[in-house]
């Protein structure tokens, strides 16, 4: 065969593998939303997401430590409770490297909030931002789909 023939053999060899992988992953693209949709459990997606906080609890002067863990949570604690109904937090140990290259370790405070509003978790990090004299919070948001399953009865 010339070299045209070949290389047109191969285009269309190409287009055909394409076209059936194509195929192939639409319908199991198709597949998983099925398994999705026929889920024996109540699923909502909320259209606010999922937000985590990771807050500091390093003075952002100091670079040290000067309210305890246990009372940085309180006051976190308190703070959310004035915007938010539920929330979950967790103790965790960080690090970070500042502008300057400065490497700091620290004890920090995970916060997460399913279905908030962005106007509240923005309240909660300029409240925390004062008390827990920080210079900044890292924030995640997620895509969220939940239910509360609470047994068969």
């Amino acid at each position: 065969m010339e070299k045209r023939s070949w290389r047109w053999l191969v285009t269309v060899l190409l287009v055909i593998n394409l076209a059936v992988s194509g195929g192939i992953i639409v319908y199991l693209a198709g597949d998983r939303e099925e398994v999705s949709a026929t889920s024996a459990l109540p699923f909502e997606t909320v259209a606010q997401g999922k937000y985590v906080l990771y807050i500091g609890t390093n003075d952002k002067d100091t670079y040290t430590q000067q309210i305890p863990l246990e009372e940085a949570e309180q006051i976190v604690n308190e703070i959310c409770c004035k915007y938010v109904e539920g929330y979950t937090v967790q103790q965790a140990e960080g690090g970070w490297a500042d502008e300057s290259g400065t490497r700091t370790e620290e004890q920090t405070l995970v916060y997460s909030f399913d279905a908030v509003q962005e106007e509240d978790l923005i309240a909660i990090m300029d409240e925390v931002l004062l008390r827990l004299n920080q210079a900044s919070i890292l924030v995640e948001r997620q895509d969220l789909t939940y239910c509360y399953y609470s047994g068969e009865a």
